[in-house]
C-alpha cells in the first residue's frame, strides 16, 4: 500500500469501517481522508443527483495502531466490482480525485 490509495480500514473499540485515501503508514497509526462505510452510498448519491448542496463529505482523521484490525485495498474481486469501480460507474469521477 502507497499513499493515495483507496483504502479500507477495519476498526475496533469502537466498531467501525472507513473507506479513504491512504495519506500514511506509521508505526503509531494510520492516516486516512475518507468516511464511514456506512455512509458512502448516501455520499454516493449527492454526486449522481447532482445535488447543489453537499451534505456528507469526507475527513482526514489519524486511527491509532492499537485500533486498527486491519487495512486493505478497495480492488476488484472477480466479478465483484470494489467500491471505487462502482463510484466510477455511477458517477463518472475517479474516487482517488473525489477524496
Amino acid at each position: 500500500m502507497e499513499s493515495g490509495s483507496i483504502i479500507i480500514v477495519n476498526l475496533q473499540n469502537p466498531r467501525e469501517k472507513i473507506i479513504g485515501k491512504l495519506i500514511t503508514i506509521l508505526p503509531s497509526g494510520v492516516c486516512v481522508k475518507g468516511l464511514d462505510i456506512s455512509s458512502f452510498n448516501d455520499w454516493m448519491y449527492q454526486f449522481t443527483q447532482q445535488q447543489p448542496k453537499i451534505t456528507i463529505s469526507p475527513t482526514t482523521v489519524f486511527f491509532p495502531m492499537h485500533r486498527v484490525v486491519c487495512c486493505y485495498l478497495d480492488e476488484d474481486m472477480g466479478g465483484v466490482p470494489s467500491l471505487s469501480t462502482q463510484f466510477k460507474e455511477r458517477t463518472r469521477k475517479e474516487l482517488k480525485e473525489v477524496f
